[in-house]
């Protein structure tokens, strides 16, 4: 397969995030034969004892290569601190122990459960005519003999309000010390699982965490001055059904610091208010970030699939970006800023 892709100059990858597997192919000419060799590619399966043992190998060493990374270390363990039942908290990589199960009837089963076009979606940004694209997926389509299938039902377990752990720490080959925080909360879906309505407060919620934690404010340079916050220094919002997290994390000579007053900066915008200047400056710089977008055809491609899979067109979300506001960014604060709803986790020197 990949020997196909090198004669058309194609480069092919995938990735797996939570709750999605994408397949992906970039190329500058022969569309056609490319998206046939994609299509073909997801839907027919080889698999064997041996290419499975062999992959068990080379994912074993993925595996033991993340556990050697501060970084990565501190994400999994934040999730695994932060909830008690839900799926979030499960490694995506799994572990040496877990993928020694994996067996090609596993996988196979795998593929007829959850490779199906009804939990499928093609996306494509190209110069390409949409009817002609059409016709191209449905004579793919039409010879595989798929039946229609009821929605994948997928059971997910009572989360309490509160975490799991509220500090976890490790003792690896670092530098200097790196400390990683989370809050847990959940985001109202909206009645009746109103999507839309839940990605305007999602959105909402992502200004004002940038209002709050972004290099715009005068408490990140503070800390930096100080060395409190000395590098790779970064903050982000996931979201998954039922509860949600935001987490912020750096290296830092002063960890304790980092954590109460990046606290108290929470605190105290949930408490007296978000700056609405800053707030706006965020809405600002997310519309600007958007339409830098659009010149990307394969960033664009991956957010429209991850976003299609929440339940959002991507394109909507300019439209959202300008309906989200400060109250609901309030409201995000009060559900996710409160006592036994923070885990730290702290990678120290050996």
């Amino acid at each position: 397969m990949l020997d196909k892709y090198s004669r058309l100059g194609a480069s092919p990858n995938a990735y797996t995030g939570s709750y999605y597997t994408v397949y992906l192919c970039s190329l500058v000419d022969g569309f056609d034969e490319g998206l046939d060799l994609l299509l073909d590619y997801v839907q027919r399966p080889y698999f064997t004892d041996e290419n499975v043992q062999k992959e068990q190998g080379i994912i074993g060493q993925e595996i033991e290569m993340y556990l050697d990374n501060p970084f990565f270390e501190s994400y999994v363990s934040l999730a695994e601190a932060l909830f008690h039942e839900h799926p979030a908290r499960i490694r995506v990589i799994g572990s040496i122990a877990s993928i020694s199960r994996i067996t090609k009837e596993l996988l196979y089963q795998c593929h007829d459960t959850f490779y199906h076009p009804s939990n499928m979606i093609v996306t494509v940004v190209a110069d390409v005519e949409f009817d002609h694209l059409l016709d191209l997926v449905e004579k793919d389509m039409a010879p595989r003999g798929y039946t229609a299938r009821p929605p994948i039902v997928r059971p997910v377990p009572e989360e309490p309000a509160t975490v799991k752990e509220e500090l976890v720490t490790r003792t690896m080959r670092v530098s200097r010390p790196y400390i990683m925080m989370g809050f847990k909360g959940t985001i109202d879906p909206g009645p009746n699982g109103d999507m839309t309505g839940f990605h305007r407060r999602r959105i909402s919620a992502e200004l004002a965490l940038q209002a709050i934690l972004g290099r715009s404010n005068k408490t990140y340079w503070d800390l930096y001055e100080r060395g409190v916050i000395a590098s790779r220094y970064g903050y982000n919002l996931a979201t998954f059904e039922g509860p949600a997290y935001f987490y912020l994390g750096a290296e830092s000579e002063d960890p304790d610091a980092f954590r109460d007053q990046l606290t108290e900066s929470l605190t105290r915008a949930r408490d007296h208010g978000i700056d609405p200047a800053l707030f706006e400056d965020a809405r600002k710089r997310e519309i600007g970030g958007l339409s830098s977008v659009l010149d990307d055809p394969e960033y664009l491609a991956g957010l429209y699939v991850t976003h299609y899979f929440k339940g959002l067109d991507f394109l909507q979300r300019r439209q959202l970006l300008e309906e989200a506001s400060i109250e609901e960014g309030q409201e995000f604060l009060r559900s996710f800023v409160q006592d036994g709803h923070r885990s730290v986790v702290l990678v120290k020197p050996h």
